[in-house]
């Protein structure tokens, strides 16, 4: 062999070996071609598995990389608004029976990011997978309105789910009875995003890699275990006229300390989760609910005027405001962005109206009514109450900052003493179901837009019973409401059911969830979902 031709010999060899390091995300891609979007949303995850997304900070990297049958939108109105995604159109079929068919028409232009088509058994893969126990889904429940459901899980044979290819183009999906969120929440949700049986079936670290194929605006390219995701624009993806930037790079932080850090060294142009204080900062919406729990079964708070005291002397604004993350005074259980009934304009938050005080007006009557309660109950503060801890999570800077603010409120107000004390989660849900403790602090997400996924756990007496409540009313209204085909009378019981919770002062919200965002002035187009979910598909550089 020629000098010349070992020269290129060994090029090639180098090509060859760097395209390896690159496949295995052992180093960060050298060339970036055109405008990257570079952003910091969340601590390293350690798979891509549309499955397992369980919170909201890890959703941006799946919306980059998936797209569902259908997708949200706000209007100028402030209004959620389906519009059409993979399925360019779809049917809904009210059968004699009582269920429902809903037939989606899948776009022939939506494609994997290897150029294969997205195919209707691409969804039944996906959503057989999701319900089947083998697969050990925290999401699997998203389904639970599909018919064949409750057999699937039972038996394990996923195909007995009501989830059917009719042709490439045609995927039908078979419901129990009307719904009104499957559209606005299971078909526009992480979890219910297509698979390919021939990666996700036949690859055991499909979703730890960047082979696995995705049918968003963005492709897998590099992936820095612990560091980094460095993601190429999808030339496959239908919606491409709408894309403006070329490569999509996630930088991971453990810490919001470590997240500012990157983009105060400008390593990143969007940043998600700093104070509300921030300069810069924008807040978006977070479907959440901060509360404090009451354990029913304890000496204390079995005591229904300890509990409604409690609850009269809580500054909602003042925890808000000490939780500093974007969150809202409570004005309920169930936060904003669940849906009523279907074809009204109002959530169900914004239908069932405030339940629960908010601001200084009223706030000194309210206290010396909650002095009474406490003495009704027999106890005069710190006379005769005892010390108690507060519990929440250790992992959550939020509930740490609410349970040291409400301590502090009812020292001042009804001079008892509150000690905040923070569990692992584990030992935390255990002390819970247990019924080993006094008072709590805790976050619950609405999984879906249905309000009974809030409401339903205190009407029974398994171990999502936190508060260990127990009221015959408040168990026929959500019996009745689970059982009801009409959504509108549903909604109605369901309001009721909210409505009795928050009058037996069963538990206090505190704040609706909420989070801010910073991004840079040089940067343009990024925008966020009714959720609040950013999407960085139309990123570019300002002009």
């Amino acid at each position: 062999m020629g000098f010349g031709k070992r020269i290129i010999a060994l090029l090639l060899g180098a090509l060859v070996l760097t395209d390896a390091l690159v496949g295995c995300g052992d180093q960060e891609d050298g060339e970036q071609l055109g405008f990257t979007m570079s952003a910091c949303v969340c601590a390293a995850p350690e798979s891509i598995d549309p499955a397992f997304c369980t919170g909201a900070e890890t959703e941006p990297i799946f919306r980059a990389l998936f797209e569902n049958l259908v997708r949200l939108r706000e209007t100028e109105e402030g209004e959620r608004v389906v519009e059409p995604a993979v399925a360019k159109e779809w049917e809904v079929v009210e059968n004699f029976d009582g269920t429902v068919d809903y037939v989606f028409s899948l776009r022939s232009a939506a494609r994997w990011s290897d150029g294969t088509r997205v195919k209707a058994r691409d969804f039944v893969y996906a959503w057989r997978r999701l319900v089947n126990p083998a697969t050990g889904s925290p999401n699997a429940t998203m389904l639970s309105m599909v018919s064949g459901f409750a057999d699937a899980r039972e038996s394990g044979d996923a195909t007995r789910l009501g989830v059917s290819a009719v042709n490439d183009s045609t995927l039908r999906v078979t419901l129990n009875a009307p719904c009104a969120w499957f559209l606005s929440d299971v078909c526009t949700a992480v979890a219910t995003m297509p698979l390919r049986s021939d990666v996700a079936g036949k690859k055991p670290e499909w979703a730890t890699g960047i082979d696995m194929p995705g049918n968003g605006a963005f492709r897998l390219s590099v992936w820095t275990k612990g560091e980094s995701l460095y993601l190429r624009r999808n030339e496959y993806y239908f919606d491409a006229h709408a894309s403006a930037a070329d490569a999509l790079h996630f930088r991971f932080a453990e810490t919001p300390e470590a997240g500012r850090a990157l983009y105060d060294e400008g390593l990143v142009d969007y940043l998600l989760g700093v104070r509300a204080d921030t300069e810069g900062a924008e807040a978006l919406p977070l479907r959440e609910t901060v509360a404090v729990l009451y354990n029913h079964v304890s000496d204390l708070f079995s005591n229904e005027h300890v509990r409604r005291a409690f609850e009269l002397t809580l500054d909602r604004e003042a925890v808000a405001a000490a939780m500093g993350g974007g969150q809202t005074p409570a004005t309920g259980l169930v936060p904003h962005g669940v849906v009523n009934a279907p074809d009204d304009p109002l959530d169900f938050r914004a239908e069932g109206g405030a339940l629960l005080a908010v601001g200084d007006e009223g706030y000194d009557e309210r206290c010396e009514e909650a002095r009474a309660e406490i003495h009704i109950g027999a106890y005069w503060g710190d006379e005769n109450f005892p010390e108690v801890s507060c519990l929440y999570p250790a992992d959550s800077a939020e509930c740490a900052a609410a349970a040291a603010s409400c301590a502090g409120i009812w020292a001042e107000r009804l001079h008892v003493t509150v000690r905040p004390e923070g569990l692992e989660r584990e030992d935390f849900d255990s002390r819970l179901a247990q019924g080993d403790y006094d008072l709590a602090v805790d976050a619950f997400a609405a999984p879906c837009g249905d309000a009974m996924t809030l409401l339903v756990p205190y009407g029974g007496q398994d171990g999502a019973n936190a508060l260990h409540y127990v009221s015959k009313p408040y168990e026929l209204l959500i019996g009745v409401a689970e059982s009801s085909h009409d959504l509108a009378a549903r909604a109605a019981m369901l309001h009721d059911a909210e409505a009795l919770l928050l009058e037996d002062a069963s538990l206090s919200p505190l704040t609706f969830g909420g989070r801010c965002c910073l991004l840079r002035d040089t940067v343009t187009g990024v925008r966020h979902d009714p959720n609040g979910c950013p999407i960085f598909n139309a990123a570019s550089p300002a002009a």
